[in-house]
C-alpha cells in the first residue's frame, strides 16, 4: 500500500467517526427525556395516592404538607379538579353576598372544603383566610394564611397576603383592646380567662401599663419586707389591681398566687396559678404539681379547721350545759317561792313562827300570778300586790278595820345568798299614805 493509499484510507475513516458521534448523544437525551417523563409520571400518580388518602383524612396536617411539597416540586402545576373549581365559585358567590360574622364563618370552611379536594389549591386558602377574618375568627384566619404561603409557587405576588396579615393583626387589636375594656367593666373569671386566650393570640404581647407596675412593685415590696400575714393582706390587693389593669401578665399571677399562700388563701393561690398555667404552657407541668401542693394544704387546712370548730362547739355545747345545770341549781336555790315562816319582830304583822308550820307562808305562782298565802293571818289584813322575781319579793299587808290605824304596809324582801332567808323592810303608810315608821322583818324558808 502507498503513502497515498494510507493517506485516503485515514482519512475516511476519521469522516467515518465524525459521522457516528452525535449518535450516542442524542440516543442520552432521548433517554432522559423519557426517565424524566416517567419520574413525572410516578410523581403524578404518588400525588393522586396521597389526595385520595388525605380526603378521608383530611385533619392529617403531615399528609396535607406532604401533598403541598410534591405538587410544588411539579411542573407543570397539577391541574385543579373541576369539582374543586365549581365548588370554589359556589363560595366565591356567597361570600360576596355574605353580612354577618357567622356567614363569614360558614363560608370560610366552605373554601377550607375546597382546600380538601385540592390541598395545593392556594386561592382556596386564601379566600378562607379572608371569610375567616371577617368573621373576627383570627386564628383560623392565620392559619390558613399561613397554608397560602405554604402553598402559593415562587413568582407569585403575595403582596395581598402580607397586606391581609397586617388588617389581622390590626383588627385581632381592636377587639382585643374592645375585650380588656368590658372586663375592666365587669371582671369575672370568665371575661379574664378570655382576655387571657385574646393576648395569647396576639403576634406581639400586649405592654404593661404603668397603672399596672406601679400596683404590681407597691405588692413586691409589702411581700419583701413582710413581717407577719398583715403584709401579705396588704400585697393581695395591690396584685388584684395590678391585674386588673393587665389581666394577662403572668408574672403578677404568679406572684399573687404566692402570697395568697403565705397568707393561707389556698383556693384562691390555685385559682390564680390555673390563671398563670393558660398564660405560661411551658411551665405547664410545674405549675400543676405546684396546685397538686396547694390542694394537699387546703385540705389540710380544712381538716384542722374543722377539728377547732368541733372542738369549739363541744366546749360551747359544754358551757351551756353547765350554763343550764347553774340556772337549774340556782332557780332551786334562789327562789322565793316555798314555804316561809316569821322571825318574830315588834312590829307583829306576821302571824305563825317556827314552832307554828301550819300558819306557813306559801308563796307560789298560780297561771303566771304570783300568790301569798296564810290561813292563820289576822282577819284585819289581807296580803295584796304581790310581786317577785329573782331573789326580791314584794307585797302589801291592807288593814280592814277602824281599829287598824295604818292604811297599809309595803314589805320588800330579798333572798339571801344561801336561798333560806329573806330580810327586808316593812314600811308603815297612814291612812294619808305619809310614811309613819319602817321595821326590820325576816323569815325563813321551812325545810
Amino acid at each position: 500500500m502507498n503513502v497515498r493509499s494510507i493517506f485516503f484510507w485515514l482519512m475516511s475513516f476519521l469522516l467515518l467517526c465524525a459521522i457516528a458521534v452525535p449518535a450516542p448523544a442524542q440516543t442520552a437525551k432521548h433517554t432522559a427525556a423519557a426517565r424524566q417523563a416517567a419520574d413525572d409520571k410516578a410523581s403524578r400518580d404518588l400525588l393522586a395516592e396521597l389526595l385520595a388518602d388525605f380526603q378521608n383524612n383530611s385533619d392529617n396536617a403531615t399528609l396535607r404538607s406532604k401533598i403541598v411539597e410534591l405538587a410544588k416540586s411539579l411542573n407543570p402545576a397539577p391541574a385543579i379538579p373541576q369539582l374543586a373549581q365549581d365548588d370554589f365559585a359556589k363560595a366565591a358567590a356567597r361570600l360576596a353576598a355574605t353580612g354577618s360574622a357567622d356567614d363569614f364563618g360558614a363560608v370560610a370552611r366552605l373554601f377550607e372544603q375546597v382546600a380538601v379536594q385540592a390541598p395545593w389549591y392556594a386561592d382556596a386558602y386564601f379566600s378562607a383566610a379572608s371569610a375567616y377574618a371577617k368573621a373576627n375568627q383570627y386564628d383560623s384566619a392565620r392559619r390558613n394564611l399561613a397554608l397560602y404561603m405554604a402553598v402559593v409557587r415562587p413568582g407569585v405576588d403575595i403582596r395581598n397576603a402580607e397586606q391581609l396579615r397586617r388588617n389581622i393583626d390590626s383588627q385581632q387589636a381592636a377587639q382585643f383592646q374592645q375585650t380588656l375594656q368590658h372586663f375592666a367593666a365587669n371582671p369575672s373569671d370568665a371575661a379574664r380567662l378570655h382576655v387571657i386566650q385574646m393576648a395569647q393570640a396576639l403576634t406581639a404581647q400586649p405592654e404593661i401599663p404603668e397603672e399596672a407596675r406601679g400596683h404590681y412593685v407597691m405588692a413586691n415590696v409589702f411581700v419583701n419586707t413582710a413581717t407577719d400575714s398583715s403584709d401579705y393582706d396588704r400585697a393581695i390587693p395591690e396584685y388584684k389591681a395590678a391585674l386588673l389593669a393587665a389581666p394577662w401578665w403572668g408574672e403578677a399571677y404568679k406572684k399573687l398566687a404566692a402570697a395568697q399562700t403565705l397568707a393561707g388563701r389556698y383556693d384562691d393561690a390555685i385559682t390564680n396559678l390555673v390563671f398563670y398555667q393558660a398564660i405560661a404552657p411551658a411551665d405547664a407541668r410545674a405549675t400543676q404539681d405546684e396546685i397538686y401542693r396547694l390542694k394537699a394544704l387546703g385540705q389540710k387546712a380544712a381538716e384542722e379547721q374543722a377539728k377547732k370548730a368541733t372542738e369549739q362547739q363541744q366546749r360551747k355545747l359544754m358551757q351551756e350545759q353547765q350554763q343550764k345545770a347553774l340556772a337549774s341549781t340556782e332557780t332551786m336555790t334562789y327562789t322565793v317561792e316555798g314555804r316561809w315562816y316569821p322571825v318574830f319582830a315588834p312590829s307583829g304583822y306576821f302571824a305563825g313562827g317556827e314552832s307554828n308550820p301550819e300558819c306557813d307562808y306559801s308563796v307560789s305562782q298560780n297561771h303566771g300570778k304570783w300568790e301569798i298565802k296564810n290561813s292563820c293571818s289576822q282577819s284585819t289584813r289581807t296580803i295584796n300586790d304581790v310581786e317577785a322575781e329573782p331573789r326580791q319579793l314584794s307585797f302589801k299587808l291592807m288593814g280592814r278595820d277602824q281599829e287598824f290605824q295604818f292604811s297599809e304596809v309595803i314589805v320588800t324582801f330579798t333572798l339571801s345568798s344561801d336561798g333560806q332567808t329573806l330580810e327586808g323592810t316593812a314600811v308603815a303608810y297612814d291612812k294619808t299614805y305619809f310614811a309613819v315608821g319602817n321595821h326590820t322583818v325576816r323569815w325563813m324558808r321551812r325545810k
